[in-house]
């Protein structure tokens, strides 16, 4: 499976790579090795060695274990591993001479001192040596000193090579290991660049992406509660009570400070504050709050220019408008109520922290703005609808009325329905026994339904229904009867009319013009006379047999 972990610490201030740390596991792990390879060598030399030989290693493999195993200080290891190299070392010279292992030591100690120290314990270490070369070959060439043990004898000659291959040595490991160790950190510094760089990169990483989240969460909650205001306003019939909805709900929903509506007036020339949610914003209403379009606010502005306008530090901007009503006011959005490139008027946005808007926010809450401005010119239009319905039914109610009234004038209409059949008039009912229901119609009595019981027992409630239910339906019927006969006589008169028009075509002069007129219309039913004149109506009598014409 491929590892998914970054290829640095989830914590690299913890985890970087540190020189002095490495030197001290380094210590640790050499001191350890030594002493299992001291205890090792121990055993292989006990059968051969001398008492005073078995002391001093004894002692020596004694220190090893308390630099190794004690809790001391890093210095004060170091310093007890290079002294007891340097002992063994000159231990091993005072018994055999330049022909034992006492140069491995010396070289050992140089070696461990150039890489456990950046101070140049090395180069004492080097130079305390050579003086214990010199001066225990110097003696031992004398006759001053003489080895412990039985080794060929050496000469000055040989003490200097022996010197001078030791100080090569020396000095080439030292030089080595300090150009080794620099390379060894430059190369550390360099890749601790890079995990600094890497991890600096990933927190600029995790915080961008912290960033991005927030704000797609922020987005999304703006979008599901301009989804819930845009749903809630959808509800409401009426201007007053959607205006007062949307202030509400963005305040609650957005958590801003303050939240107003302003709509243009009849002349476009000033935005009225319509709606707020907030106390100052309410006394604001009372007193008739209104801003000049162009001149005065973001408000103004965002109307005129048809645009939205954020003020995000509310001292700084020019075009701000101080409200003493509103003095927590630290940043201010407007947002133009627009629909088919018309503005209605605009959506006033406050909070009480600078820099609370960005152009994310003004991506929703213009899309909000729109469905606002969609949402008050729908109730608008529903308004002028019932408004315009009302009207037309008051109308037709009047004519209707007044229609009524003429058919009612001319006679009415009654029948009665009795065992024996069915016969025009009314009957002689007593008053305790009939149940009298109403004919009407938009207001308007047309009538009455009359009707008694055989037996004179009580109506029910669902009788009375009945009645009244087809007393309804009569008074439609009734009504469409009415419309009939008059689309009937509507038709008729635009029949005649047609065909008068028709044979005045024919006529060729004005005097069969005129006596067509007559006589068409004198066939007109319930007509007794007609005259037909041009000029002025003649001062005698017109006779009643025949139409008369003045050519005055």
């Amino acid at each position: 499976m491929t590892n998914m972990n970054p290829p640095f610490p989830d914590n690299p201030q913890t985890e970087r790579f540190q020189y002095d740390q490495w030197r001290i596991k380094f210590l640790s792990l050499v001191l350890k090795g030594i002493s299992a390879l001291g205890l090792v060598l121990i055993i292989a030399v006990l059968p051969s060695a001398t008492n005073s030989e078995l002391l001093v290693f004894g002692a020596f493999y004694l220190a090893l274990l308390v630099a190794a195993f004690a809790p001391l200080p890093y210095s004060i290891k170091a310093g007890m591993l290079l002294i007891i190299g340097s002992l063994v070392g000159l231990f091993a010279l005072l018994r055999y001479g330049p022909w034992s292992d006492a140069s491995v030591f010396m070289l050992a100690t140089i070696v461990f001192a150039s890489l456990l120290f950046d101070k140049p314990v090395d180069r004492w270490i080097f130079a305390l040596n050579l003086l214990a070369l010199a001066i225990l070959g110097t003696m031992n060439v004398t006759g001053n000193l003489s080895l412990t043990a039985d080794v060929p004898p050496l000469n000055a000659f040989g003490w200097l090579t022996y010197t001078a291959d030791y100080a090569v040595l020396a000095i080439a490991s030292m030089l080595a290991i300090n150009l080794l160790k620099k390379e060894f950190k430059l190369v550390a510094a360099r890749f601790q660049s890079a995990i600094d760089a890497l991890s600096n990169e990933r927190t600029n990483l995790e915080q961008n992406v912290e960033q991005r989240t927030a704000g797609l969460q922020k987005k999304s909650d703006q979008l599901s509660a301009a989804s819930y205001i845009a749903r809630r306003t959808a509800e409401a019939l009426d201007i007053g009570s959607l205006l007062e909805t949307v202030v509400r709900l963005v305040t609650d929903q957005f958590g801003f400070y303050h939240t107003g509506i302003f709509l243009l007036n009849e002349t476009g020339e000033e935005a009225v504050l319509q709606a707020a949610s907030s106390e100052g914003g309410r006394r604001m209403m009372e007193k008739g709050h209104s801003l000049k379009v162009g001149e005065q606010g973001i408000v103004g502005f965002a109307v005129a220019q048809k645009k939205p306008r954020i003020a995000l530090d509310v001292g700084a901007d020019a075009v701000y408008f101080d409200n003493p009503e509103l003095p927590k006011t630290r940043s201010e959005m407007a947002l133009p109520l627009m629909i088919r490139d018309r503005v209605l008027g605009v959506l006033d946005i406050q909070s009480d922290k600078p820099q609370e808007f960005s152009t994310d926010d003004i991506d929703v809450l213009q899309t909000l703005a729109d469905q606002i401005a969609v949402a008050i010119e729908n109730a608008r239009l529903l308004d002028e609808s019932q408004t315009a319905l009302m009207q037309l039914e008051a109308v037709t109610a009047v004519r209707t009325r007044e229609a009524w009234n003429q058919r009612i004038q001319r006679g009415g209409y009654a029948y009665t329905f009795t065992p024996l059949g069915i016969h025009a008039g009314t009957a002689s009912i007593e008053a305790d026994q009939t149940l009298q229901v109403p004919i009407t119609l938009r207001g308007q009595k047309l009538g009455t339904i009359a009707l008694a019981r055989k037996d004179g027992t009580s109506w029910s409630k669902s009788d009375e229904e009945l009645v009244n239910e087809v007393a309804y339906q009569t008074g439609l019927a009734l009504d469409n009867i009415r419309l009939l006969e008059e689309a009937t006589q509507r038709a008729r008169q635009e029949q005649t009319v047609g065909e008068l028009a028709t044979r005045f075509s024919q006529s060729l002069d004005i005097d069969a013009l005129l006596q067509t007129a007559a006589r068409e219309l004198g066939q007109v039913p319930d007509v007794a006379e007609v005259s037909v004149f041009i000029g002025q109506i003649p001062e005698q009598a017109p006779d009643r047999r025949r139409a008369r014409r003045s050519k005055k």
